[in-house]
């Protein structure tokens, strides 16, 4: 395998000279003999080497799951996905390099990861705050890629899972759609949004204030109580001018009705009783009698007739006035004063506790009028600041309605970007272990055939001493020139037989 030399073995080193002395260059063939001398320790080197490859291959490279999701971007009003890039619009690689770039945002993956939560990236329990490593593994994992002169964009997500894969995937979709027609169609809703919202928020921490305010001092409606207590203010005054005129009225009348009584006597005589007038009045009944029995001009009848006539004129005459039964009692005249003069007594002191009482509610009224007037100051402040607030919040809803109005006919520019594919779970992932026991073996042959030469150099020229330098003119001068060489020297190769005998 090396010169004809070499056949009969390394030869020794001259006896006196140092082994640097005889140092010659090593060839091919050199090389392989070293390796073919070392073959034991060459194979045992390997097999530690690649066993250990193997281990941590096994051990460290897991199977990864490549869940993948299309989507078609049009880039106007014509749903043909060439209608693309013509016009003053942007032409097509830069459209779908914007929307490349907006789809791997950072904006996009912290709403993915807002939307799934640091343990569903992770795909583990985490303790504290994991936004870093789920953020590290939402960039690592995610890819987009796009053919040339195409308007779809290929998005792909790589993790150990294939449901975690598809589900985060979807999720970054998702995300890209919300935040794009934020970025792009946004026409101030959503800021006015938050304004409503701060401004509703304003609207019931003034309506708060308020409504404390009021109860704090026993109040319900502020106007409406301070119009009824002036209200009633008036009809209180007027009702206690009312009592003091009765009461005024009625003592007045009942100081009249005394003056009235101390004129009339107690004591009157009623009438006066005699038998005169009884006994004409029984003639008359009996001459009724006679008459039903007699005629006028009967004898009976004419008697009583004449007796009845000397009564009337012994009456008419006066002699009975002063005779007969006489009886005397109160008088009924001076009684009827009386009593109304109670009465007018009994009206005059209900109308003097009837303006006392009115008095006194006059006075709290009164009061209660003054209190609210020193109120009024703090409740118009208070009241100013919810009509404001409710002002403002009408304003801004009147706004946000507008806007709302005026951005309705572009939402449909939000379809521009149209979902052909979302992610399922992949089917078959995809390993790096086939690879690292490649390179495993590779290198442990590397190193094994790097150690084996080195110890066969060490063993067979540097420890022994059998490396020999070339003579300066350019042959070794410990092998021998063969007699009758038709070579001249040259090495050789191989041998072959000569079979032609």
């Amino acid at each position: 395998m090396t010169r004809a030399s070499h056949f009969s073995g390394p030869q020794p080193a001259p006896a006196g000279g140092s082994a640097a002395s005889g140092r010659r260059e090593l060839d091919l063939f050199d090389v392989v003999a070293l390796a073919w001398a070392e073959r034991g320790f060459i194979a045992i080197v390997f097999a530690v080497i690649f066993a250990l490859g193997v281990a941590g291959a096994m051990l460290t490279l897991k199977t990864s799951y490549t869940a993948e999701s299309r989507f078609l971007v049009l880039l106007n009003e014509d749903p043909t996905p060439a209608a693309a890039g013509w016009g003053d619009g942007f032409m097509l690689n830069q459209v779908m390099q914007s929307e490349s770039e907006l789809l791997s945002s950072e904006a996009v993956r912290r709403i993915a990861l807002d939307t799934l939560g640091a343990e569903t990236v992770l795909g583990e329990a985490v303790d504290g705050d994991a936004t870093g490593a789920a953020m590290k593994v939402l960039r690592g994992g995610f890819g987009v890629s796009r053919e040339p002169n195409s308007s779809a964009l290929n998005a792909s997500f790589e993790s150990d899972d294939p449901e975690r894969a598809a589900l985060i995937l979807n999720a970054i979709v998702d995300a890209y759609l919300a935040y794009r027609e934020e970025v792009l169609i946004e026409t101030g809703v959503t800021g006015l949004g938050v304004r409503r919202q701060q401004a509703n928020v304003a609207v019931l921490e003034t309506r708060a204030a308020l409504d404390a305010f009021l109860d704090e001092h026993g109040l319900s409606n502020f106007d409406t109580e301070q119009q009824t207590s002036q209200t009633l203010v008036g009809n209180l005054a007027e009702r206690l001018n009312g009592a003091r005129a009765d009461r005024d009225a009625a003592q007045a009348g009942a100081a009249a009705l005394r003056q009235r009584l101390d004129q009339i006597p107690e004591q009157i005589e009623l009438y006066v009783e005699n038998g005169v007038s009884g006994r004409l009045l029984d003639l008359r009944a009996e001459r009724a009698s006679l008459l039903s029995r007699y005629q006028p001009g009967a004898p009976a009848v004419t008697a009583v007739e004449r007796e009845i006539a000397a009564l009337e004129a012994f009456v008419a005459s006066g002699a009975a006035a002063s005779d007969g039964q006489r009886r005397s009692g109160a008088n009924p005249v001076r009684q009827e004063l009386e009593s109304e003069l109670a009465r007018r007594e009994a009206d005059a002191r209900s109308q003097a506790v009837l303006a006392s009482s009115l008095e006194t509610q006059l006075r709290d009224v009164r009061s209660d009028v003054e209190r609210l007037r020193g109120l009024e100051t703090e409740y118009t402040r208070l009241a100013q600041n919810v009509a404001a607030a409710e002002e403002a919040a009408a304003a801004i809803a009147a706004l946000e309605a507008t806007a709302e109005s005026r951005r309705a006919p572009a939402v449909g520019a939000a379809d521009a970007v149209r979902v052909i594919d979302r992610a399922s779970p992949p089917l078959e992932g995809s390993s790096m272990k086939k690879l690292a026991l490649v390179a495993s073996a590779v290198l442990a042959m590397g190193v094994a055939m790097f150690l084996g030469l080195l110890r066969g150099y060490w063993r067979t020229y540097v420890a022994a001493g059998a490396l020999r330098r070339p003579r300066e003119t350019g042959r070794p001068q410990d092998v021998p020139e063969p007699a009758n060489d038709p070579y001249g020297g040259l090495p050789v190769l191989a041998r072959i037989a000569d079979r032609s005998a």
